[in-house]
């Protein structure tokens, strides 16, 4: 029952970060003529500060602020910390500049490595051994992602593309990283938790960032001011942060390997949401990699693991004594 629901909760981050992708998409898009340093940064940073004030409130509401307040005063919030520059400013600030650098196609084409290195991240650093069947869905996934995102159409100068592949590519890094930095994070936190606490550490790393790039100030301030560009951005944080928990937990409950594979969906998902809300054609490149997305996630849904890929047996043998779900 454990994995089932983390198999849901990976698929269900892909589906809402296929909602975040096509946001901030159409968003970034818009909001040209603002200094090219800051404005990754600072749409980030937006994005990052409505992820942490919606999950902030939602732990409210479950009576789990005591929790979160634990875990920013304890040894664990260091990892936490790690987690959020590695998902904050090197991921989101990447993958933004990505997006107005190289063009949204590229942009994801690049990410959607991360499933693919964090399986090997997993596999050199967290000892999670998958058989040749779940490599085989990790790697169809990651290729099948990338099919989704090219754009034959895509007229931006080849020096751009370049830094905007190379951007996202570091992003796609941290992004995996992040994921095994997590597993060692959950090990005595439970995930929504471990969230909340890197989503506020995140937006107070993106503030110091926007306090310290050229124009960050003026940047910022036009963009929050300007409730046309702010909103779209704020509501794509607030899915979001619901995305990012519900990754954290699939993490924590199938492995890093097996969450990426199926939260990497969201390239499909984002393709057909562009296609039903924004009339986006669908070319058969971009439908050739719907169908290998879905076998991809299929293949790593279905196969079989070895008893160490969640976590070791004394881990999760102290979570069981301590009535950790």
């Amino acid at each position: 029952m454990r994995r089932t629901s983390g198999y849901v909760d990976g698929l269900v981050s892909g589906v809402t970060w296929g909602i975040v992708a096509v946001l901030l998409t159409g968003q970034s898009a818009r909001m040209s003529g603002h200094s090219a340093v800051a404005l990754p940064f600072v749409v980030a940073g937006v994005f990052d500060a409505a992820a942490a004030l919606f999950l902030v409130v939602r732990c409210g509401f479950v009576g789990a602020l005591p929790r979160a307040v634990g875990l920013v005063m304890s040894r664990t919030a260091f990892t936490v910390a790690a987690c959020s520059l590695l998902g904050g400013p090197i991921f989101m600030g990447g993958y933004v500049a990505a997006v107005m650098l190289a063009g949204p196609s590229d942009a994801v084409t690049a990410t959607a490595t991360y499933p693919v290195l964090g399986a090997l991240l997993a596999r050199l650093l967290l000892g999670q051994r998958l058989k040749a069947k779940a490599w085989l869905g990790v790697a169809a996934t990651a290729i099948g992602a990338a099919l989704t995102a090219l754009d034959a159409s895509a007229t931006v100068d080849s020096a751009r593309t370049l830094l905007g592949i190379g951007l996202a590519l570091v992003g796609a890094a941290g992004l995996a990283l992040e994921g095994v930095v997590a597993t060692r994070a959950m090990a005595d936190v439970d995930a929504d938790t471990v969230m909340t606490v890197r989503e506020v550490f995140s937006a107070l790393l993106f503030a110091v960032v926007i306090l310290s790039v050229p124009d960050g100030i003026p940047t910022v301030t036009a963009v929050l001011l300007t409730p046309g560009r702010s909103l779209p951005v704020i509501i794509a944080g607030s899915i979001g942060g619901y995305s990012f928990a519900i990754w954290y937990r699939s993490i924590r409950k199938i492995g890093v390997a097996k969450a990426m594979a199926l939260n990497i969906t969201y390239a499909m998902w984002g393709t057909l949401f562009a296609w039903l809300f924004q009339r986006s054609g669908i070319s058969l490149l971009a439908a050739s990699g719907c169908v290998i997305v879905t076998a991809g996630a299929a293949f790593t849904i279905v196969s079989a693991t070895r008893d160490q890929e969640v976590m070791s047996d004394d881990t999760q043998e102290s979570l069981d004594t301590q009535g950790v779900t």
